[in-house]
């Protein structure tokens, strides 16, 4: 029976009894509220200067009238009245206080309550007395045990009640002490220790082992059996100490465990090392869960609620890797005691009609059910011949008043008893509902509870309506207390919901409305997550519910809410996603997306498993011997990441900052390990555990070892002698660290004679163990000798002998070059097959490597060489440039040395392929053409004869198709630019071109560029070039398109020509595949006036009209026509003019302030006066030199003699034709007077017309 009844129920029966005492014929029988347990409750009573500790038994009970309270002691009238002020009755209820408890408390307790209506009895419970007595007091005692072996320690726990708890503890000499929990040793339920293994640390040197004994009541701690124990060495390392598992202690193989209560079940083993053990049901392993664990790191099975499900033979397999595996079976059984299947009920019931008691109830053995009737067994009732008694159930018929009281069912076996007591209660009360259903919101897919409680008698018959029709089975139930049960509740369900209780004293009715909501889920729940430490993992979440409901997201872990704001690492984004910004190992665990209204909730749970680098090894501790040392620790967690392997480091007083591995790989299961050790050395050692994630930080480290010194155990690597001079020897090794000194005193003997018969050793010591070589000068170049280098320290050489390696001195220059170096045969543009005679050996002077051949040619000065390994005389060398003349030049090497070179061979090489191009130009011509423009190879490899160029498509997914020659290809070398017509607008094409030479084709060079989509646009204006050819009997002009660069081109072009003087041009037809087009049939020593149209779709361009001669077959004359104001020879001309002026008016001044001569002479003479004698000296006026002044043609149409005037001009002073300027002065072109109608004396060109201004070129 249940200790506290609900408080709701008292409540309401409290209520019932207050709103019905109104009604004169209303009773109520005593039912109990409160009561004391079935088994047995514990009391302190005052000792050794205690507080006093005072205890109740309880009892409470309500009825109509107020019941009265008595109380039996051991089945005796307890009258506490009669004792003194230690016990007294809380007012209004039967609960008893003691206190001050006493001995005499002791006892079997029952409570009854009862008014005119019967008599209520309360549970049996019997008070005992809490006590823990003391250890027999006993001096220390002395054991020994054997390294390795199995050990056990016993233990004399007092006597006390409740069972003392027992374990066992470090006493340490200084009064401390702590409690003993290693998984070596275990302790079994009778207090005694058990050690599966003893080690030397098990030694007590500053404590004693005690056994201590607690009450789980009055926490006391008393200890007691302390034990000193001595550990003898087993004088073999851990790796060799082994032994079997050995059984200790386990469970009687038949035991016993109680349904409710807690069981564990002992299989402690023995042995080194440390036996595993599996525990197996029915032949099955044993998964651990919240309700079955292991304790006593496996040696011990606990189920912490026994069920009959627990039965079974429970079996343990235990193991250590050592003999055979051991076994032991133990057979479960479950005993139980007694409890309610089916418990009896509270009766109100109306005359006439029919109460039934039932009363059904488990237990192992199985009980015995006995009725009682208002406190007395149900025989010694007063005789009811409507009443029928049967084991499990009593049913009263035709009840009258006079059977109103209690009736209790107590079901005993020989582990305890329940008990419960109600009452039949007969009354005559129309419905009255005194819990009416209220308005209410659910979710669909819900079970609902609408409340109807009724009080009435005979019991009302209730019914309920939904919206005018009365609801019988299927999803709605009509619970026995009136409420209505709706299962699985759907939309259709909303409505007025009427309750409607009815006897045949009356009716009555209440309703209330229901409201159906959508309900809450999840729609992206988060998902499982396994990440390392430090690094960020988020779960998702997202949910959806009734758009009249507020919906809310939480986050849990392991079922707590998180704290946002006290964990700043855990962030809740905008999404209702969680994210922990830098995991750590404590991270892990279960995460819960909690989405919540005001009627419904939804979850969604995912695991984070957070995998760190384990925790530091614990150092337990080193045993050290004369040559290893054993290292004992223990792992302290991997962190949710199996251990892989450990790492045993160690340092030593040579290198005090450095940590070398000894072992990098030790298997995990080890937890002790054998390390060697030098001689002459103090070591310390440390150990690291690795999993996946990587290596823990290393435990602390060990004690000291130190070693003895001993010889040295080698001698220095890697020796090596050769000289790094012509005429020294030098002796090399590799220096031994101190490590491997073994003692003091420590240096090299180096050994050295040369390699000939008889030869004694010489030898020198370097005292510095760091130097890693000897320099031995003067000595004969390249000679073999025998080296040794032996380590030494105070005790002596090493004790091995020391390897004898060959060595050399230095290498000198090889004093002989090859002889007849010959061309045997040249074989390709840049292959030629050359021999030459070998040197002799000795002539090498060193270790002989081979051959070295060096080329040039006149068209690069910078040699190449090539090196022939070994002694051959014959090589095909094949780095010869094509189409020049080469040299070849070959010499021996040694390993330091180059040889004098042979003598030089020269020939000439045939015509190559050209070297690759490297430099295409493609410019877009509208949408379906490129205008290339390229630079011939920089090697050209012999006489280029032409380039080919092909083109291919490039597809989306970067294929290439197969190339296609351009057609035709270009067979003039001198040609720098062409056009690629015919192309696919949009389109993306490789285009490849290559230079021939008579040898064939250079490699192809290429680039990628695309075509314009389709499209036209005007083009910007072109430029164009024109060359006179020769066309049969007439002449013919090819014109070069110059398309603009500035984006705008055009896609092809053509030609507009006329004669000079015509007004309508000719055109050409349109040229589409090249860049120049022959204009022919043209009259010979004709001028015409050339326009370039460039074409683009619809959009035409003109080029500026260009003037074109066909006077000369060597070439047509151009001329552009241009404004003569902004020409450019006519600027020049106007500067030069300017400058002349400027100088000869420099001159004039220049002259007239010397007072020199004027040329009054040559004046006189040009008016007519020739009276001037022809004879030397010196005269004041000086007749001119020659007569250039006369004939010259000046700026007017005919020749004259301008009249006498104080201004000079040019046409009297100039010294040449002043109307023309050639090339031999500072301008370009010539001036022609507008009326001169003649061609040029050097350009073949005739004066266009009057007025107007010519160029030539």
């Amino acid at each position: 029976m249940k200790y506290h009844l609900d408080y709701r129920v008292a409540l309401l029966l409290i209520f019932i009894s207050s709103s019905l005492a109104r009604e004169s014929n209303f009773h109520l029988p005593p039912y109990i509220i409160k009561q004391p347990p079935t088994d047995e409750v514990l009391f302190q009573v005052e000792s050794g200067g205690e507080t006093d500790k005072p205890f109740y038994i309880e009892c409470e009970a309500i009825g109509e009238p107020a019941p009265k309270y008595r109380w039996i002691k051991n089945g005796k009238e307890f009258n506490w009245q009669t004792y003194d002020d230690r016990i007294s009755q809380q007012t209004g209820r039967g609960t008893l206080s003691i206190s001050r408890p006493s001995d005499v408390d002791l006892g079997q307790y029952q409570c009854f309550a009862e008014n005119q209506y019967g008599v209520a009895t309360s549970n049996s419970v019997f008070m005992r007395k809490a006590e823990l007595n003391s250890f027999k007091t006993s001096l220390p005692i002395s054991l020994t045990g054997q390294e390795g072996e199995p050990f056990n320690l016993t233990c004399q726990p007092p006597d006390g009640w409740p069972k003392p708890v027992v374990h066992w503890i470090y006493f340490y000499t200084n009064g401390a002490f702590k409690t003993i929990n290693s998984s070596r040793m275990t302790l079994d339920p009778e207090g005694n220790l058990w050690f599966s293994n003893l080690t030397k640390a098990d030694t007590t040197d500053n404590f004693m082992y005690a056994c201590a004994a607690t009450s789980p009541t009055k926490y006391e701690y008393k200890y007691g059996n302390r034990v000193l124990l001595n550990v003898i060495s087993s004088g073999v390392s851990a790796a060799q100490n082994k032994h079997e598992p050995v059984l200790q202690y386990v469970t009687r193989k038949n035991e016993v465990a109680y349904r409710g209560k807690r069981a564990e079940m002992y299989c402690i083993f023995g042995g080194t090392p440390l036996p595993q053990t599996v525990w197996l049901r029915d032949g099955r392993v044993v998964q651990s869960s919240d309700r079955i664990t292991q304790g006593n790191y496996g040696k011990s099975l606990i189920i912490k609620v026994v069920d009959f499900e627990d039965e079974g033979t429970y079996t343990c397999e235990v193991s250590n890797g050592v003999g055979e595996a051991k076994s032991y079976s133990i057979n479960l059984k479950v005993y139980a005691v007694p409890y309610f299947i089916k418990e009896p009920e509270r009766i109100n019931a109306a005359e006439d009609e029919t109460a039934e008691f039932v009363c059904e109830a488990g237990g192992v053995p199985e009980p015995d059910i006995k009725w009682i009737h208002n406190g007395k067994p149900i025989s010694e009732a007063p005789p009811n011949p409507r009443r029928r008694v049967y084991k499990n159930r009593i049913v009263i018929e035709k009840l009258q008043k006079k059977d109103t009281g209690n009736y209790g069912c107590n079901a005993t076996n020989s582990l305890g008893y329940v008990y419960k007591d109600v009452y039949v209660n007969v009354l005559a009360l129309p419905p009255e509902i005194t819990e009416a259903p209220r308005d209410t919101q659910v979710v669909d897919n819900q079970n609902i509870n609408m409340t109807c409680k009724v009080l009435g008698a005979p019991k009302p018959n209730i019914k309920w309506i939904h919206n005018g029709k009365e609801l019988t089975g299927g999803r709605y139930q009509i619970q026995q207390n009136g409420d209505l049960l709706i299962n699985n509740v759907q939309f259709d369900d909303m409505g007025n919901y009427t309750c409607y209780p009815e006897n045949k004293f009356g009716n009555t009715s209440a309703s209330a409305r229901l409201d159906v909501k959508a309900h809450t889920y999840i729609t992206d729940g988060p998902e499982d997550f396994e990440v390392e430490a430090r690094t960020p993992a988020t779960f998702r979440c997202n949910a959806v519910a009734d758009e009249s409901l507020n919906l809310e997201i939480f986050w849990l872990k392991n079922d707590q809410p998180i704290d946002f704001e006290g964990e700043p690492r855990f962030v809740k984004s905008s999404d209702y996603s969680l994210t922990i910004t830098k995991t750590i190992e404590l991270d892990s665990g279960t995460y819960t997306c909690l989405a919540k209204t005001e009627l419904d909730e939804a979850s969604a749970k995912a695991q984070l498993t957070v995998q760190d680098v384990p925790n530091p090894p614990l150092m337990k501790g080193v045993t050290c011997h004369t040559k290893d040392a054993t290292i004992d620790w223990t792992p302290m967690g991997d962190n949710r990441t199996p251990i892989l392997y450990y790492i045993i480091q160690y340092n030593t007083s040579f290198t005090p900052e450095e940590w070398k591995d000894a072992f990098s790989h030790v298997p995990s299961v080890d937890m002790t390990y054998n390390v060697p050790m030098s001689p002459w050395a103090n070591y310390t050692f440390r150990v690291i555990a690795v999993n996946k994630i990587g290596p823990s930080t290393p435990s602390s480290h060990s004690d000291v070892c130190t070693t003895n010194p001993e010889l040295p155990h080698k001698n220095p690597d890697n020796v090596k002698g050769e000289g790094d001079r012509p005429d020294n020897l030098v002796i090399s090794w590799t220096p031994m660290p101190q490590i491997e000194h073994n003692a003091p005193g420590f240096k090299y003997r180096v050994y050295w004679k040369r390699d000939i018969a008889g030869k004694d050793y010489e030898f020198q010591e370097i005292l510095d163990y760091k130097k890693d070589r000897l320099v031995i000068p003067n000595q004969p170049s390249f000679q073999q000798y025998r080296i040794k280098v032996v380590a030494v320290n105070e005790l002596g050489e090493a004790d091995v002998a020391p390897q004898e390696v060959i060595g050399y001195s230095g290498e000198n220059e090889p004093e002989k070059a090859p002889t007849n170096f010959t061309l045997l045969a040249i074989q390709g543009p840049t292959s030629a097959l050359l021999s030459w005679e070998p040197v002799p050996l000795e002539s090498v002077r060193g270790h002989f490597k081979g051959y070295k051949i060096k080329t040039w040619s006149d068209t690069s000065l910078v040699s190449k060489e090539i090196q022939l390994q070994g002694g051959t005389s014959k090589a095909l060398v094949t780095n010869f440039d094509p189409y020049t003349k080469n040299y070849a030049q070959v010499y021996v090497f040694n390993e330091r040395y180059n040889g004098p070179p042979s003598s030089t061979l020269s020939f000439q090489t045939p015509e190559g392929v050209p070297g690759e191009m490297s430099d295409l130009e493609a410019i877009s011509l509208g949408s379906s053409a490129f205008m290339l423009k390229w630079e011939q190879p920089d090697k050209p490899n012999g006489i280029l004869t032409g380039y080919n160029i092909y083109y291919a498509e490039v597809d989306n997914s970067m294929k290439v198709d197969q190339p296609v020659p351009r057609n035709p290809q270009i067979k003039d070398p001198s040609r720098k630019r062409a056009k690629l017509a015919g192309l696919k607008p949009g389109t993306k094409y490789r285009i490849y071109i290559s230079a021939t030479t008579a040898a064939g084709e250079s490699k192809r060079f290429f680039i990628e560029r695309q075509t314009k989509p389709l499209g036209s646009y005007k083009p910007s204006p072109p430029r164009f070039e024109a060359y006179l050819i020769k066309d049969g009997l007439s002449p013919a002009v090819r014109v070069h398109w110059l398309p603009s660069d500035d984006g705008k081109p055009g896609s092809h072009f053509f030609v507009k020509y006329r004669k000079q003087g015509e007004t309508e041009y000719l055109h050409t037809p349109p040229e589409e595949n090249e860049d120049f087009l022959e204009v022919a049939g043209l009259e010979a020593a004709t001028k015409y006036d050339f326009i370039v149209t460039s074409v683009d779709g619809k959009y035409y361009t003109d080029s500026e009209p260009q003037e074109v001669s066909t006077y000369d077959i060597d070439g047509p004359i151009i001329r552009h026509r241009e404004n003569v104001a902004t020409a450019g020879w006519f600027i020049g001309m106007m500067l030069a003019i300017a400058f002349l002026l400027l100088v000869l008016i420099i001159v004039c001044i220049f002259k007239r302030n010397r007072g020199g001569k004027y040329a009054v002479h040559e004046r006189e003479q040009a008016n007519g006066r020739h009276d001037y004698p022809d004879e030397g000296g010196f005269h004041e006026y000086s007749q001119p030199l020659d007569n250039k002044s006369h004939g010259r043609a000046s700026m007017s149409s005919e020749p004259k003699v301008g009249p006498e005037s104080d201004t000079d001009s040019m046409a009297e002073y100039g010294d040449g034709d002043t109307g023309r300027f050639t090339e031999d002065g500072s301008f370009i072109g010539q001036y022609v007077p507008s009326n001169m109608k003649q061609l040029g004396n050097t350009g073949g060109t005739q004066g266009a017309n009057n007025n107007a201004m010519a160029t030539y070129v």
